[in-house]
């Protein structure tokens, strides 16, 4: 009799166990739909946010009033007229009271070789076209009739992306960025892709070449989720 009330308390406890994950997994569930909502109705998006509420048990981060991390994944979102496609919103210590701020934001995504283009010509005035060629970035232009490829490594600096100059093909020469005429060659070296619309509070932090064009990385502290737009 006593082996039998044993054997019937651990299946009790068993399903208590059972029925406390699934509410709690409800409950994450519930809550990844409220973040999909919310992105959908702030930010220009393209395709349904796909969200992860991390963290277990869920419900003690309820009761805490903050969630551990939630991680978000959108084919694109256009930030004040720039799309930035396949992005990944990482979001630490969210809280749950209003306002809803997260303790730290990590924001990804690639910038398209158009997109470049778009935002260097703006920037720099020149007659410009950005690329990939291979893990580089390239800048093609004409002067004087003559083709002009220049090869550039991105960086990030005080939010903005610069670049260095590493290599210029002037028709079939290669030459320094210095060789070229004064115009041309400060261009160059002057070069700038500026970001903006990024969330209040989000700066870029660093940039990579990658196939599809440049993968930027963007970071904040203490962001109002009322930012993103």
């Amino acid at each position: 009799m006593r082996a039998r009330r044993v054997v019937v308390g651990v299946v009790v406890l068993g399903v208590l166990a059972v029925g406390v994950v699934v509410g709690d997994r409800a409950a994450a569930s519930a809550a990844e739909r409220r973040v999909v909502t919310e992105i959908e109705a702030r930010m220009h998006v393209t395709g349904t946010p796909q969200v992860d509420v991390g963290g277990f048990p869920f419900l003690t981060q309820l009761v805490a009033r903050s969630i551990d991390r939630t991680t978000v994944h959108v084919d694109a979102v256009t930030f004040d007229g720039v799309e930035v496609t396949d992005v990944d919103l990482d979001l630490h210590g969210v809280s749950v009271a209003t306002p809803v701020v997260a303790d730290r934001l990590v924001v990804t995504g690639t910038l398209s070789p158009a997109t470049l283009t778009r935002l260097a010509a703006d920037s720099s005035g020149l007659a410009i076209e950005l690329g990939v060629d291979g893990g580089t970035l390239t800048a093609s232009m004409t002067f004087l009739g003559v083709p002009v490829v220049a090869l550039l490594a991105p960086r990030v600096e005080a939010g903005v992306i610069r670049v260095d100059v590493t290599t210029v093909r002037l028709g079939s020469l290669d030459v320094a960025v210095d060789d070229l005429p004064g115009a041309l060659a400060d261009g160059l070296r002057g070069l700038q892709i500026p970001v903006d619309g990024l969330p209040d509070g989000v700066q870029l932090t660093a940039v990579a070449v990658v196939p599809g064009g440049a993968r930027i990385t963007a970071v904040g502290t203490h962001v109002p989720l009322t930012s993103l737009r």
